[in-house]
């Protein structure tokens, strides 16, 4: 169970995570009820966060290695998921529509450092076709989404706009440091005007709370909304959190 200091906002956001807690009693499973359709009602646009997810890959095992982009402290993509209101999914839409690593020769440059697989390295396409098969496929549905080539360089262009370093950095939250969780959940709703979901892991040793990731919300016409509702919302986060400036234990990792 989290703990929190008794604020308005502090409270309206341990409630919403007593009640997902409560419901879910912390599965995941809970939110994967099928759908059978394409349908969705957002697109969430994921960022995450290199240094945790490079502590998390290596929590499996001691000989795995993470890549990172060249520039450290920088927020990567994680994808684009079209997704219903208090569900995950639609997932693996069309099988019609496999993945094609050439149709990505344009932006392949920009994908490597910005769009880049942590865990298998930086040349790995291994993400790509996963994002694709599993959340590109159902985004198709819309025009701007309806090719790998589109869908790619969308995640590409939201990165430009609303990247995380910099919406952070708005609000005076930098790496390295420890803050409140109200802190930086309010920080991405002033800095965008919209509510986000912030997505945390814990470190089983010392039971610290690492920044993971950041996701925000947009309609089917590519704008900006609130993220009320959707799956993880608004939070898991403990009420203290680390935003790490280095992989949180001593790991060896492979340079860029």
């Amino acid at each position: 169970m989290f703990h929190c200091k008794i604020t308005v906002t502090v409270f309206l956001i341990c409630l919403v995570q007593f009640l997902y807690i409560a419901g879910t009693n912390g599965d995941e499973d809970y939110y994967k009820q099928p759908i059978k359709s394409n349908d969705f009602d957002v697109l969430i646009f994921t960022q995450h966060w290199p240094q945790t997810v490079c502590f998390v890959w290596k929590e499996g095992s001691t000989l795995h290695n993470c890549s990172f982009p060249e520039e450290h402290d920088e927020w990567t993509i994680h994808g684009i998921w079209p997704s219903q209101y208090h569900k995950m999914g639609p997932q693996f839409c069309n099988k019609s529509m496999p993945f094609n690593p050439a149709a990505l020769q344009p932006i392949e440059q920009e994908l490597e450092e910005k769009w880049i697989d942590i865990e298998c390295g930086k040349t790995s396409t291994s993400l790509w076709r996963h994002e694709w098969e599993k959340h590109g496929t159902c985004a198709a549905v819309l025009e701007p989404l309806n090719s790998e080539i589109k869908f790619f360089r969308t995640g590409l262009d939201l990165l430009n706009r609303y990247d995380m370093k910099d919406v952070l950095a708005k609000a005076n939250i930098t790496p390295g440091q420890t803050y409140s969780m109200t802190t930086i959940f309010d920080a991405i709703n002033h800095v965008l005007g919209k509510r986000g979901v912030l997505i945390c892991r814990k470190n089983k040793n010392t039971g610290e709370s690492y920044i993971f990731e950041i996701r925000i919300c947009f309609e089917k016409n590519m704008e900006l909304t609130n993220c009320d509702g959707v799956y993880g919302y608004p939070t898991n986060c403990d009420s203290s959190v680390i935003y790490p400036g280095e992989v949180p234990q001593r790991y060896n990792v492979i340079q860029a």
